[in-house]
């Protein structure tokens, strides 16, 4: 983590998002101690999936939420990533009932903490982690869940309805996770950076932004792409393009 950090820090942006297991594998003091010493801001802590198409699993995964959302207090964090987890043998519109209920108690917890929950889209490719893939259906399960919404473009850019659900989301927005798609590419991870793609970030990226977005923006990117680059050069890029496009607007 004191890498990744530093990284950060070289790139001139004001957050950093670690995942859960880089802040536990640091340590979760010195973790808050090395943020406070470089003034770094927390924009997430990436959870992943919550879990609730059974009882014990449910249970099991109010735990674990509980225990990241102590984490995220302890660093300064302002949002918690999370996608919902698998539905089983659960119909769609069940599932999304079953997950407001079982996360309601930890939803409570967090805002208490002062802390977002963030629900994000994801591909169909993960839907053993999750039953939010389009944003617009996002919205539904946020808003029946009392959570928030992390708008991942790489996972919804493409949907018929964005623009309509970006203005559903905006009010419940909490980050927004930024990459863009190389036409061709099939295998994941194959995020590239913000720009070289044809997820039409420049028109996408400004309209969150008249939507009323003015939190975090998280440069997402992973995959060969940015390992053959080189990471920092790679990133440096798109924290480039990301301010040249928010200027703009």
């Amino acid at each position: 983590m004191s890498r990744h950090i530093e990284l950060v820090r070289r790139l001139g942006v004001a957050a950093i998002s670690p995942t859960l297991e880089d802040v536990e594998d640091f340590g979760i003091a010195a973790a808050a101690s090395l943020l406070r010493e470089t003034g770094l801001a927390v924009a997430t802590v990436t959870h992943r999936a919550f879990g609730f198409a059974t009882p014990d699993e449910a249970r099991a995964a109010r735990k674990r939420l509980r225990h990241t959302i102590a984490i995220a207090e302890t660093i300064g964090a302002k949002t918690i990533t999370i996608t919902t987890g698998g539905r089983g043998d659960l119909t769609w519109a069940v599932a999304v009932e079953r997950f407001a209920s079982e996360i309601a108690a930890c939803a409570l917890t967090a805002r208490n903490a002062g802390i977002l929950l963030s629900l994000e889209p994801t591909s169909h490719l993960y839907a053993d982690v999750s039953i939010a893939h389009r944003l617009m259906d996002t919205v539904r399960i946020a808003r029946a869940a009392g959570i928030n919404i992390g708008i991942d473009v790489f996972a919804c850019w493409f949907d018929a309805d964005i623009d309509d659900a970006i203005v559903a989301a905006a009010p419940h927005v909490a980050l927004v996770q930024v990459s863009d798609y190389i036409a061709g590419d099939r295998e994941l991870p194959c995020r590239a950076i913000p720009g070289d793609g044809m997820a039409r970030l420049d028109r996408l990226i400004p309209l969150i932004h008249r939507a009323g977005f003015r939190g975090y923006y998280d440069l997402e990117v992973i995959g060969p792409r940015i390992a053959a680059e080189g990471a920092e050069a790679a990133l440096a890029r798109g924290v480039r393009y990301l301010r040249a496009l928010l200027s703009k607007d």
